[in-house]
């Protein structure tokens, strides 16, 4: 990424889809985490769990954001492991609350892997990666 070359659109927009879902979660995670009444631990353990990448996923996003090939990966890398367990927690909860969740970081995810912002994350001194 040079600095004279403007953000593209789908990068921005994988942001704010991530940093929704970031949002989501950690609102979910204290939901769970702090219910009143018999709540089994597991979900207590859930909501831990929601809030940790919650918070974990806006840093990469932010991060991301900037410009940082590194933080991009490993964003994409936890958005695949969230969609994972979110849709196996939407199947164990019947909560349509995490399918949106899991809806944002799919689409977060394939957005920032788009070639338009691949070639913005891509230095201009590395050499062309051979196809």
């Amino acid at each position: 990424m040079t600095a004279t070359q403007p953000r593209p659109r789908v990068v921005s927009m994988a942001f704010w889809c991530w940093l929704s879902a970031a949002i989501l979660l950690l609102l979910g995670g204290l939901l769970t985490l702090f219910s009143h009444g018999p709540v089994p631990v597991f979900f207590r353990g859930a909501g831990v769990l929601w809030i940790v990448s919650g918070a974990l996923l806006s840093y990469l996003a932010g991060r991301a954001r900037s410009g940082d090939t590194r933080f991009r990966r490993a964003a994409v890398a936890l958005s695949i492991a969230l969609a994972v367990l979110l849709a196996l927690f939407s199947v164990m909860t019947r909560g349509l609350v995490w399918l949106v969740v899991l809806v944002l970081v799919t689409v977060a995810a394939v957005l920032v892997i788009r070639p338009s912002a691949q070639e913005w994350y891509q230095p201009e001194d590395s050499p062309e990666p051979d196809a």
